[in-house]
């Protein structure tokens, strides 16, 4: 994980706009708040795939990432132990998919 990319995810998590670990995150994409879910490289597949559908059931359509990075990194840049986050503002989302991805979201 790239320095700027800590750094995004740090001030999103101080902003208020992440959602951290398994519950918070589903109850972020329940309630039409996530932009954005990423669930750390090594998480088990079933949290993987638990995510995955939740982000795509029915007309919801929420951004589903599998990061490059693992647990501890995710854990370390902001600041709580985590497997899965939702960023939860759409500027820190694009700018998130940006960083993870090198590429852009304009369309997003």
């Amino acid at each position: 994980m790239n320095n700027k990319l800590k750094g995004i995810l740090g001030i999103c998590r101080k902003a208020g706009k992440m959602s951290i670990g398994h519950d918070a995150v589903i109850g972020s994409v329940k309630n039409g708040h996530a932009k954005l879910v990423i669930c750390c490289a090594d998480a088990s597949q079933r949290l993987k795939r638990e995510i995955s559908d939740e982000c795509s059931y029915m007309d919801r359509d929420v951004p589903y990432e599998e990061a490059a990075f693992d647990k501890n990194a995710l854990s370390l840049a902001i600041g709580n132990p985590a497997a899965v986050i939702s960023i939860d503002d759409a500027g820190f989302a694009k700018k998130v998919y940006i960083e993870m991805t090198g590429g852009n979201a304009s369309g997003s």
